[in-house]
């Protein structure tokens, strides 16, 4: 028989006798092409001749050895079956089937099994019962307890609630069942789990006795029955264990396995569609436990077109937005709403001076001399990054060379009124470095800052305020070595106007993995998200080099203290690590790899939805980055 006849076969599905069927009229077909015999004019009730009798026996023979080899090729070479469990070539299969169900059934229980990532099948039988037969059992079933509750007063034995409680059931049951507003049925549910070992195999059963035996549901193993039970969660709609339970309409309705996560709020804004139920995801992050986002996405993924939407929809609900922009793509947006845009660069006017000190705390328990603590310890963290990798005793060095020159412009710890006072640049840094002992290479590697290449730009006063709503920083025209300074820079800045005031705030850091390459600036970012739930302040990250991004040691406390999570369209390159990152599920992660750019995943704790970005014509033409529009 041809390979082509064979793929051919093996491509269609059917049943065992339609299979058989197929099978046959294909031989007989290719029979009659190649030895042109038309079996349909043959007069069977006539003797047939050798050789048609002859052609027959070959055109059998030919369908028995192909529908034998179909058979080989889609069954298992060997099935051995023990009493606990069932071997499958080198896969190992257990099944397990549902007993016992709580009073209460909360709606989608099933879900966490169902979600569940890792191999197994389900079956579901649902047998309707007839409501004058399960009437006649009820009614039966309360004669019997209002008899044990009338024996146990005749006995004088103290009142059972158990029973009060059962016959308040049966009664209310009763009812509904007489209303035609319950109906009854037999359920039986039974899952079967598969591992490569039995190790694993073990460790499976654990995991899902788990997630079940905390709601309540028991479970129990089809021991000595282990070929009926894998039978029963088969495609074959077959029920050979026969363990179900009575349950109602009402129960049976939670148990209704295909159900999606529906993320809405009664206020908040317009995000996305939910792709699942296309409903609406009207989301507060304001409200949430904590609403700090990550977004990954390759180049060209709609991730700043997102986040963009997500800005101008929160704008128009006052809530303020600060932006980080290091490749100018929000210059349109604040072009249209007529905001701030800052762009620091080596040619620009605008500078922040980094030997600002910060605000008073509205904590009422932080003294003066913290601000001053606080700001030395983020110039250590700055030069750092200025100068590279730094030493313990040079790191002793700049903090005493701070603190001197601080101490030049009347600021010290014992001072408690640092209110107004004329702060400190970088140049007089510098001059405090020079007659220090020891600190000749601190002074090569700081010169560059003061009196060559970089001078000016973290070498002047502050002129530059934060505004209410929108505002937006731009190191687009900043060199690749200087970006991640200037971005600590700027952020540091924000970070000490924003907590000296209470209001809603959003900070969106773009391109992340810029600070994240330098160890001292992924610590200052990572400090900087898990404290800034305390002051209302938010943050974004957006990256699309995951690889950069998860190779500090601080992303995952960053991303843990980022609740909310948006994955977009993702490369093959990537996407095992984001796999790795967020714990996704095979299809989550087919999701990624064979969406649209504007389709992705949007998690919001424990709740995951797969969505699509929709923007109105309006809005696409604020906030696209297309270079062609």
């Amino acid at each position: 028989m041809s390979n082509e006849l064979l793929k051919e076969l093996i491509s269609k599905k059917y049943s065992w006798d339609a299979f058989s069927y197929e099978i046959k009229d294909i031989v007989s077909n290719k029979k009659e092409e190649e030895k042109t015999l038309d079996l349909e004019n043959i007069d069977t009730e006539k003797a047939l001749t050798k050789s048609e009798e002859k052609q027959l026996l070959e055109i059998e023979k030919e369908y028995n050895e192909a529908l034998a080899y179909v058979k080989d090729t889609i069954s298992p070479a060997f099935m051995k079956i023990m009493p606990d469990k069932i071997k499958i070539n080198n896969v190992f299969a257990k099944t397990f089937f549902v007993y016992a169900y709580p009073n209460y059934l909360e709606w989608n229980w099933l879900s966490p099994v169902i979600n569940w990532d890792t191999k197994f099948d389900m079956s579901m039988f649902i047998y309707p019962i007839d409501s004058a037969y399960i009437q006649k059992y009820l009614k039966k079933r309360l004669v019997q307890l209002n008899s044990e509750r009338s024996i146990n007063a005749d006995k004088w034995l103290v009142n059972d609630p158990a029973i009060d409680a059962q016959i308040q059931d049966v009664e209310e049951l009763r009812a509904k069942l007489t209303r035609w507003i319950e109906k009854y049925f037999h359920f039986a549910l039974y899952i079967t789990v598969y591992a490569e070992s039995e190790d694993k195999l073990n460790k499976i059963w654990k995991d899902i006795e788990t997630m079940l035996s905390w709601r309540n549901v028991l479970q129990k193993q089809a021991f000595l029955r282990m070929e009926q039970a894998f039978t029963s969660t088969g495609p074959f709609a077959r029920d050979e264990l026969w363990v179900y339970r009575n349950i109602s309409t009402g129960w049976l309705s939670t148990t209704f396995p295909f159900t999606s996560s529906n993320l809405s709020h009664d206020d908040g804004i317009l995000y996305w569609v939910n792709t699942h139920n296309n409903s609406l995801i009207i989301y507060d992050r304001f409200k949430s436990e904590n609403a700090n986002m990550c977004v990954f996405a390759k180049s060209w993924g709609w991730k700043s077109f997102t986040v963009k939407l997500e800005i101008l929809r929160a704008l128009m609900m006052w809530i303020d937005v600060i932006v980080v922009d290091p490749e100018n793509e929000y210059k349109a947006l604040v072009d249209v709403v007529w905001w701030s845009y800052l762009d620091v660069s080596l040619n620009s006017s605008e500078r922040i001076n980094p030997f600002d000190l910060p605000l008073s705390l509205k904590d009422k328990d932080v003294k003066k001399w913290d601000l001053l603590r606080e700001a030395i310890t983020n110039l250590i963290w700055l030069m750092s990054l200025m100068l590279g990798k730094i030493s313990a005793t040079e790191e002793s060095l700049i903090e005493k060379a701070l603190i001197t020159t601080y101490s030049l412009k009347w600021i010290t710890f014992e001072n408690d009124d640092l209110d107004h006072r004329e702060v400190p640049v970088m140049q007089e840094f510098f001059d405090v470095i020079e007659t220090m002992d020891w600190a000749s290479g601190i002074r090569v590697r700081l010169e560059k800052y003061t009196n060559w290449i970089y001078s000016g730009i973290f070498n002047q006063r502050t002129n530059v305020e934060l505004w209410e709503w929108l505002q937006v920083f731009s190191v687009r025209d900043l060199w690749d070595n200087l970006r991640p300074i200037a971005m600590y820079n700027i952020l540091n800045h924000i970070w000490n106007k924003v907590r000296s005031s209470n209001k809603k705030r959003i900070l969106v850091i773009d391109e992340a993995w810029n600070i994240m390459q330098h160890e001292d600036s992924a610590k200052f970012l990572y400090w900087l998200v898990k404290r800034a739930r305390k002051y209302n302040l938010w943050v974004t990250t957006i990256t699309q080099d995951v690889e950069d991004f998860i190779a500090s040691p601080q992303w995952k406390p960053i991303v843990t203290n980022s609740s909310i999570q948006i994955l977009l369209k993702q490369s093959p390159a990537s996407i095992d690590a984001i796999q790795n990152v967020f714990k996704l599920t095979e299809q989550e992660k087919y999701i990624l790899l064979n969406s649209w750019v504007w389709q992705g995943l949007f998690f919001a704790g424990t709740e995951h939805v797969a969505i699509q970005v929709l923007a109105s014509y309006y809005e696409t033409e604020i906030i696209s980055t297309d270079p062609n529009r």
